[in-house]
């Protein structure tokens, strides 16, 4: 039994071994593949230490400092007119020698009428070209880019390009890019904020008051579907109907009350409820004096609405007016002038009022201003601005001052309330001298503007709305929304003008973040606790009980430009809109005169042409070589490889005999390619990582194989002593035999 039980246990041992040395055998293969990795990685490391990338980098574009900037490389900046490509297309071409398009583009070359193999150019092919390009033309079918909001040009550039009045300045030029003279398009420029005060393009614009005014009243948009849909049925069934029951209508005495005593005086009166039925492309709506003038009420309640906050019951009164209205009933809910004939009159103006906005939409229109005396800009601007010579704030006064002109049934700035304007804290009471103030001015001295409780409206929502509209026509003047003018030189600086309107919108002109603070009086501005506010901090400022509301303006200006510094330089950019002007921290860009802005300068010849140039090249040079769709071009990782390796070259444009050329790219005179310092240091991070990983691994390796290798001898020793017990064994068996 003991021989057996010793073989037993060297069977045991045996195979124990042999499981460890299997398993030893397999960690081994797991060092070697790790080795394999490292010598992988370690190659790609290598390799990632030569890693290129290709930029952009054109002297005359500079950072707010005047250095020159660089820019990756992306289908937009060679595509899409700025100075960062002197308004020069950059085309890429196939080896065939056809433009390569993105959705966009291709989508218009299509609309376009241009085949892949090219086509004829002419003034209407380029009409339809840029049309679909700013989403004028309706594409319905095939279209690449559905979804897409990222318009090539605006609908603004669109009708720059293609005014209703032809202008040969922006026309298309049959030879623009197939041998005219190259036009000179170096528009970057370094200036000043005195330099920018100067110019009569910026600084010497005049501020448009006008613009809060047009705000209340609300603003169209696009057309729907839906809507177009509506204005057919208000037109075929409910006007009609409408129509028939007010010539129809008969009071109790069996006369219709409107009617002329004449068979032709008749027929003309039902002849002006036809005209009501008007379908021009653009509908006067007169904002002025109310009079009888059913319609201009309709508009002037909607613009109430859409400028009051929800559930507030200012809000609710209106809405309220507006349903009493359209029935025929006056805010109180009596029928008006005491009559039933208001309940078929006022459905028939309120079914032609919504007929009319929807033909205006659908026709691209809008609802004009009137050019009638009620309503010209003096009038207007006397119901919005207060001047009269005393120190107060807001239509206090005998009839007569300006700001108090109309009655308060005629006004329509009930809710808008009347504006005082400061200058360098006191009263600014001229009226030529108001309306002669430009937007250099808002940076020599101290604009602010203030209202006052009026007909129980709380000022507050007055000069956020007042505020908005004046920041969106100043931003215009710089530049925002138009590519070429002003500060917008190119796309980025585009993104960063948007930035800052909407980070001034934020913080700036936001009711809820209103500063109150104690003080009513409002012949002294050092005792006006809104005025105060808003010179101290960098928003709206109110009083207490919210009868007084301002804002000045021109720290709303200076704060814009600072964010749009902001955006172009990052965590470089040394000036901040801090929330308070008194404790140290905003550093406005405006207070800095040595800050360098880059802007577009005055050439001889205008943005328009230079935009319109470029577009003319890029349509000329589609028709010309034809064109094949590929919407990878977007990705700059894409399309950077594939200018690399040839698949793509750049269509470049020689200046001596105006003709586009194929060019490697490494021949274009604005492309560099230099060591890609990101790529790098991504790679040494991959690779660090990766070896850090490995380390691991053979390291785990390295302690589990010692361990096997431990038990291996340790084995290795019992199975010797083992071998020594079964031959003992073996030994005394047989001399147990023997004897």
């Amino acid at each position: 039994m003991g021989l057996a039980a010793s073989q037993a246990r060297f069977l045991g041992i045996t195979l124990r071994k042999a499981n460890c040395e299997y398993k030893s055998t397999e960690l081994a293969q797991q060092r070697l593949e790790l080795t394999n990795q490292m010598t992988d990685i370690s190659q790609d490391y290598a390799n990632a230490m030569n890693a290129t990338k290709l930029v952009w980098h054109n002297e005359a574009v500079c950072d707010s400092f005047g250095n020159p900037m660089d820019f990756g490389l992306s289908y937009g900046l060679l595509m899409m007119p700025s100075a960062s490509n002197d308004y020069t297309p950059y085309m890429l071409a196939s080896r065939s020698g056809a433009i390569v398009l993105n959705a966009k583009y291709a989508d218009a070359a299509e609309y376009a009428g241009i085949s892949m193999a090219g086509g004829t150019p002419s003034a209407a092919g380029r009409k339809k070209f840029l049309a679909a390009l700013a989403n004028q033309a309706g594409i319905a079918a095939n279209i690449r880019s559905t979804g897409q909001n990222d318009n090539i040009i605006t609908a603004e550039t669109y009708n720059t390009l293609e005014p209703a009045t032809p202008n040969s300045s922006v026309a298309w030029h049959y030879s623009a890019g197939m041998g005219a003279a190259p036009k000179d398009k170096g528009v970057a420029d370094i200036t000043t904020i005195t330099d920018l005060i100067l110019d009569e393009n910026i600084g010497g614009q005049k501020i448009d008051w006008l613009e809060i005014y047009k705000a209340a009243l609300g603003k169209t948009s696009a057309i729907t579907e839906n809507e177009k849909n509506k204005s057919l049925k208000y037109y075929t069934d409910i006007i009609a109907q409408d129509k028939l029951n007010y010539i129809n209508y008969e009071d109790s005495t069996n006369q219709h009350p409107v009617w002329a005593t004449t068979a032709n005086a008749q027929q003309a009166e039902k002849d002006a409820i036809e005209a009501l039925s008007i379908s021009g492309t653009n509908v006067s709506v007169n904002p002025g004096k109310t009079g009888t003038a059913i319609m201009e009420r309709f508009k002037y309640l909607e613009g109430l609405i859409a400028n009051s906050s929800t559930g507030t019951a200012a809000r609710m009164q209106y809405e309220n007016e507006l349903e009493n209205l359209k029935r025929g009933y006056d805010a109180s809910g009596n029928l008006i002038n005491g009559t039933e004939e208001s309940k078929v009159k006022y459905p028939l103006y309120w079914d032609v009022y919504e007929k009319v906005k929807a033909e205006a939409k659908q026709n691209s229109a809008t609802i004009s201003w009137s050019s009638t005396t009620n309503n010209d800009s003096s009038v207007i601007f006397d119901n919005l601005i207060y001047t009269n010579s005393n120190n107060d704030i807001g239509g206090a006064g005998s009839a007569g001052n300006k700001g108090i002109q109309l009655t308060n049934s005629e006004r329509k700035l009930d809710y808008l309330n009347i504006f005082t304007l400061c200058r360098n804290n006191s009263f600014l009471k001229d009226e030529n001298s108001i309306k002669n103030l430009t937007i250099g001015d808002l940076f020599k001295d101290n604009i602010t503007i203030i209202a006052q409780e009026t007909n129980g409206q709380k000022p507050l929502k007055a000069i956020e709305i007042a505020g908005n509209a004046l920041l969106e026509s100043i931003a215009k003047v710089f530049g925002y929304g138009h590519i070429g003018t002003g500060l917008n030189i190119d796309s980025t600086s585009n993104e960063a003008l948007e930035m800052a309107l909407n980070m001034t919108k934020k913080k700036f002109l936001k009711a809820g973040n209103v500063v109150k603070g104690n003080g009513e009086s409002d012949s002294e501005l050092k005792s006006n606790g809104a005025y105060v506010n808003a010179q101290d901090y960098n928003r709206i400022g109110g009083t207490n009980n919210e009868e007084y509301a301002a804002l000045n303006i021109s720290n709303m200006i200076s704060a814009f430009l600072t964010y749009y510094d902001n955006f172009l330089r990052g965590s470089e950019s040394g000036y901040v809109v801090g929330k308070s002007n008194k404790d140290g921290r905003t550093i406005f860009v405006t207070d800095d005169d040595k800050y360098a802005y880059v802007m577009n300068t005055q050439d001889e010849i205008t943005n328009d042409e230079k935009v319109a140039d470029f577009f003319n090249e890029l349509y000329n040079n589609i028709c010309e070589h034809g064109w094949r769709y590929d919407d990878m071009v977007i990705d700059n990782e894409y399309l950077e490889s594939a200018v690399k390796d040839g698949r793509y070259q750049l269509m470049a444009l020689n200046n001596a005999d105006g003709y586009f050329y194929q060019q490697r790219y490494n021949d274009v005179g604005y492309m560099k390619e230099v060591r890609d310092d990101d790529a790098i240091a991504r790679a040494e991070v991959a690779f660090t990582t990766k070896k850090a990983e490995i380390t691991y691994k053979e390291n785990n390796i390295d302690v589990r194989t010692k361990k096997l290798d431990a038990e291996i001898t340790e084995l290795n020793t019992e199975i010797n002593s083992v071998q020594n017990i079964i031959s003992k064994a073996i030994e005394k068996t047989f001399a147990l035999f023997s004897n």
